[in-house]
């Protein structure tokens, strides 16, 4: 019996000694810290109007994925130098910050680190658009507004170039429409195929609350006014980022525009929306 109870404990020992393996530093870490991320301006963006609001870093050492912080992050790793990072950019899907994902247009950031555990370390994560990421259009407003004339040009509460967008939501109005009518000196809607990733880039501030959209055309001459995104208003530049890869597949209409449409509810007594940097980017 005494043998019996003498080789249960020794067994029960080996297991608890092998589940506490703790890998090849001795489960002492390395820290690595990052506070903000850089994005490199894509082709025909000018640095000041170069924005980007990358929330999170996807973090890859050697085949382990670790796993996606937050920034600013300062977080520990079990291994020692050489060690190999792939850094991909996170953003929030149509302002969710419960819908993380990683941005498809942006390349991996890639370093190696001669790492030693204790020790702390900090990256600052750069990315760069992809070559195969299109831009449709940037409307920065310095040249002209693609929209019809309730957007309209204005030095009022401009944080990147000279000018911005504005939609004036007097206290008389239910709502205000600006449409878009054209792009690069061009009248019309544009063309987006579906199954392609499709994302609009934006930064905006706002008095009122307001829906960002997109107008479906068909040849038949009908329409199909989509509300994509609602947004709160807020007294400080944001910039977001929202997919419209599923309602193009959805529609799979001929020709496309954009659209905001500032609102005027109970409570409020009008006010402005200030719209910047607007891109399409799809690959």
């Amino acid at each position: 019996m005494r043998l019996i109870i003498t080789f249960f404990v020794l067994f029960i020992g080996s297991l608890f000694m092998g589940s506490c393996n703790k890998g090849p530093t001795g489960g002492i870490p390395f820290y690595l810290k990052m506070d903000t991320a850089v994005v490199a301006a894509p082709t025909g963006v000018s640095a000041g109007s170069n924005t980007q609001n990358i929330q999170d870093v996807w973090v890859a050492e050697g085949a382990n994925n670790i796993g996606a912080y937050e920034l600013p992050c300062n977080f520990p790793v079990l291994d020692e130098g050489p060690v190999y990072f792939v850094l991909q950019a996170g953003v929030w899907q149509s302002a969710q910050n419960t819908n993380p994902v990683i941005y498809p247009f942006l390349n991996a950031d890639t370093f190696t680190l001669n790492a030693t555990p204790t020790n702390k370390y900090s990256h600052v994560p750069r990315f760069s658009y992809k070559a195969a990421a299109k831009f449709l259009f940037n409307e920065d407003f310095e040249l002209a507004s693609s929209y019809n004339s309730n957007m309209v040009k204005t030095h009022d509460s401009t944080k990147y170039g000279a000018f911005c967008g504005k939609i004036t939501v007097s206290p008389n109005d239910s709502s205000v429409v600006a449409c878009q009518l054209g792009y690069a000196g061009t009248q019309g809607a544009y063309t987006l195929t579906s199954g392609q990733e499709i994302w609009v880039e934006l930064d905006y501030k706002s008095d009122v609350p307001f829906w960002s959209g997109i107008i479906a055309h068909f040849n038949s001459g009908a329409t199909d006014t989509i509300q994509v995104l609602f947004l709160l208003p807020t007294n400080t530049w944001t910039k977001e980022y929202i997919k419209l890869s599923e309602t193009v597949g959805n529609e799979g209409a001929n020709t496309y525009n954009l659209y905001f449409q500032g609102l005027n509810p109970s409570g409020f007594a009008g006010g402005s929306v200030y719209l910047d940097n607007i891109r399409l980017v799809h690959m």
